[in-house]
């Protein structure tokens, strides 16, 4: 690994991201200059300047400062004139994950990795570490409500954060505890096949912590036979499994809460309270609680830290509530979330009228699990479709979230079901028939959240 030691003035491309947004401040929290560039002026572009960082919009090789690394994410291409310019400035170029990687040197690493659950995991977490008084540093792919920032800055030397499967780079974290909540086919575009995802996230396994543990969802049958590749210990979570170590029973929603009947290794340990909806939100919460009772920390203290929890950024985010309308913005950019966020939606409120927002994320993944996102809305009573967000890749010809559209008219006859193209026309639709509205699920990986928040922000203009 190169040593970053000394290194003092730091280039990213491509800073704006989650991941990229939270490594730029934790450099510069440690003294080094940050210089960085992206596409698009976001609100964590504006933080990032907030702090001194200097960020420019738009790639060209001019915006190198003399830099002694250059730190790039998958998205960015070898093309991108920064980075071609590094190469001819014989520049040291690294991976987002080589620079986190190197921030775990000598930490005790908390990995949270799986297809769904991340966010909400780490984040839950580090909560209970940080009322616990451990104080560790906590790397986000999302903002907490609860430290209201992607990134937080500990005194401790444990470090949580997720392991991005998308590339396979969490193979870069080597000697962690890890958390893998569950593994389903997605990111095929760069894995080609499940049966390889699931090698990488054995691979993943074996790089664990032999002094340490592995915690993996037992519901998931995938997950069993992946968590025999962990060198230290290994504990199951399930909501279903009746053999997990870490189970919940008898959940229900009462109130806008969450309650069910935590057991570990078959025995009463404690009523979990969340304030967040879904069976999906219990089985993050048994995860995080898995990790923190298996690192030591006392069951009571840890579930009296999740009935505290406010949750992220995108995950089931009011957005808007006034009378009988609720506005949400939902991060579900694959199956089985729309799935968990629909029917976290619908044990919740009950029998409300549901509408669907939904932008396809890649081509590649629409693509691969084209009647699996057919068969996802079932618990929406209309469902309206926008174009797909392409992220970093090329449209695929002869296909279009049109087709999706069709194909969940086939699936489900009598359900409205629209598509539009312009968000602009998707805004003006929904906005027009406001009234009939209850509640409206945004749900999304792309820039579909502009579309909630800018309806929420224009109906409480309209209505104050």
């Amino acid at each position: 690994m190169l040593d970053l030691n000394g290194i003092t003035r730091v280039h990213m491309v491509g800073i704006g991201g989650v991941s990229m947004s939270a490594l730029a401040h934790a450099l510069h929290d440690r003294g080094a200059q940050v210089v960085g560039s992206d596409i698009v002026e976001t609100e964590r572009v504006q933080k990032l300047r907030a702090l001194g960082i200097t960020v420019h919009i738009g790639h060209d090789k001019a915006n190198l400062d003399a830099p002694e690394l250059i730190v790039h994410t998958t998205a960015i291409k070898p093309e991108n004139p920064e980075l071609a310019a590094g190469n001819a400035q014989s520049i040291p170029i690294i991976h987002r994950s080589e620079l986190l990687a190197w921030f775990l040197e000598g930490k005790r690493g908390m990995a949270i990795a799986g297809t769904h659950g991340k966010t909400t995991t780490t984040a839950m977490v580090g909560t209970i570490l940080l009322d616990a008084g451990v104080d560790p540093t906590v790397f986000l792919g999302g903002t907490s409500f609860d430290f209201h920032d992607n990134y937080h800055l500990g005194t401790s030397d444990i470090v949580v954060f997720e392991a991005d499967e998308s590339d396979a780079s969490f193979c870069q974290y080597l000697d962690c505890s890890q958390i893998i909540t569950n593994v389903e086919p997605d990111h095929l575009d760069h894995h080609h096949d499940f049966e390889t995802l699931k090698q990488v996230f054995a691979d993943f396994a074996k790089k664990g912590d032999p002094d340490g543990f592995l915690i993996y969802g037992s519901d998931c049958p995938d997950l069993v036979a992946l968590a025999a590749h962990c060198p230290g210990a290994a504990r199951s979570f399930a909501l279903d499994d009746p053999d997990a170590f870490y189970r919940a029973t008898d959940i229900a929603t009462h109130n806008g809460w969450t309650t069910a009947t935590v057991l570990i290794d078959g025995r009463p340990a404690g009523m979990l309270r969340l304030s967040l909806p879904g069976r999906h939100n219990v089985a993050n919460a048994l995860a995080a609680l898995g990790m923190v009772h298996t690192f030591g920390l006392p069951v009571e203290k840890s579930l009296a830290s999740l009935a505290k929890f406010s949750g992220t950024s995108r995950r089931f985010e009011l957005l808007y509530h006034q009378g009988k309308l609720r506005i949400y913005d939902d991060y579900a950019h694959h199956p089985t979330e729309i799935r968990a966020a629909l029917a976290g939606a619908r044990d919740a409120f009950g029998d409300v009228h549901i509408t669907a927002i939904f932008q396809p994320h890649r081509p590649s993944r629409t693509k691969f699990l084209f009647d699996d996102f057919a068969r996802a809305f079932s618990q929406a009573d209309a469902v309206i479709i926008n174009s797909i967000y392409l992220a970093r890749e090329e449209p695929i010809p002869d296909f279009s979230a049109e087709l999706l559209a069709d194909r969940i008219r086939q699936v489900e006859p009598y359900k409205p079901v629209h598509y539009f193209e312009s968000q602009d026309d998707l805004l003006a639709f929904v906005h027009d028939r406001i009234d009939a509205e209850e509640l409206i699920m945004v749900m999304g990986a792309g820039d579909i959240t502009e579309v909630g928040r800018t309806l929420a922000s224009r109906l409480a203009d309209e209505r104050e």
